[in-house]
C-alpha cells in the first residue's frame, strides 16, 4: 500500500480497532491462518532453520504461531506502518527476527536477493496493490524464494460479477453477525452491517479476481497453484517454487 491520502495504519486508533475486532470483521481469520499454518507444516515436516518473510505482517500473529511450532527459524517482517510493526516486535519478542518499515512498492523496487526465503506469506495485505503490482509483487517472491520454497497468500479478492458480489458480502455479514452472537456480544449484531461496502468504496482496497491471481503466480512460474480456501470473498491461495 501507498502512504497517501488513504493511509490510516499509522494511526494507533485505528490499529487498535483492527487488532481489537479482527476475528470478528475478517471472515474466518483464525480458520484462514490454521490453513495456512497445515499447509507451511506439511511442505516443511521439520520447519526448522528456514527464512520467512511475512509480508504485510501487521503484528506478527502469524510468524508467532510458526516460532512457538519451532522457533529455530529466521524471520523477516515487512510492513509500511511503524505503528504495527511496535506490535509485531512484541509478539515475536525472543525471536531471530527482522523488522522493514516501507511499503509494498518500496518492496518491489528494492534490490532482488534471489533465493533467500524458504517460505513467503501474507495475510490481507495484497489486496491494496492493483494488478500490476501484484504481478510484479508475485515475480519478485518468485526469485527470492528458494527452489522447492513455498508461497501462500490470505487475501479479498473480486467477485467476477455484481449479484456475486451481493450474495457474497451478505455472507459476510452473516457470519460476523453469528461471530459475535456466538462470542457473547449479541448486543452488538448489526454494528459491522456496513463493513463490506466500506471496504468496497475504500480507494484503499484494490481485490482483483482469484483466477487472475492464480493465472499470474502460474505465469511467474511458481507450481502447485491452487485455492486452497475460500469462504465469501476471503480465500487462502498460492504455489511452490
Amino acid at each position: 500500500m501507498k502512504k497517501d491520502e488513504t493511509f490510516k495504519w499509522d494511526d494507533k486508533k485505528f490499529v487498535e480497532f483492527y487488532a481489537d475486532s479482527a476475528d470478528i470483521i475478517i471472515l474466518e481469520r483464525q480458520r484462514l491462518i490454521r490453513l495456512l499454518l497445515e499447509i507451511v507444516y506439511f511442505h516443511f515436516p521439520s520447519l526448522v532453520s528456514l527464512n520467512i518473510l511475512d509480508l504485510g505482517c501487521g503484528d506478527g500473529i502469524i510468524s508467532r504461531y510458526v516460532y512457538d511450532r519451532s522457533p529455530d527459524n529466521s524471520f523477516f517482517l515487512v510492513d509500511a506502518s511503524e505503528e504495527i510493526l511496535k506490535k509485531a516486535k512484541i509478539n515475536l519478542s525472543g525471536a531471530s527476527a527482522t523488522y522493514r518499515h516501507c511499503t509494498f512498492q518500496d518492496f518491489i523496487a528494492s534490490k532482488n536477493e534471489y533465493n533467500k526465503y524458504n517460505l513467503v506469506f501474507s495475510a490481507n495485505a495484497v489486496h491494496h496493490l492493483d494488478l500490476i503490482e501484484k504481478a510484479e509483487l508475485f515475480s519478485k517472491i518468485y526469485k527470492e524464494l528458494q527452489l522447492g520454497g513455498l508461497f501462500l497468500n490470505i487475501d479479498p479478492v473480486h467477485p467476477d460479477s455484481a449479484y456475486s458480489e451481493e450474495i457474497q458480502f451478505e455472507i459476510w455479514r452473516n457470519w460476523m453477525n453469528e461471530a459475535l452472537e456466538s462470542n457473547g456480544h449479541k448486543v452488538d449484531v448489526g454494528k459491522y452491517d456496513a463493513i463490506p461496502i466500506m471496504y468496497k468504496n475504500n480507494l484503499e482496497n484494490k481485490p482483483s479476481s482469484l483466477w487472475n491471481q492464480l493465472e499470474m503466480l502460474e505465469k511467474c512460474g511458481f507450481r502447485d497453484v491452487d485455492c486452497f480456501y475460500k469462504y465469501s470473498i476471503f480465500s487462502l491461495f498460492g504455489g511452490t517454487k
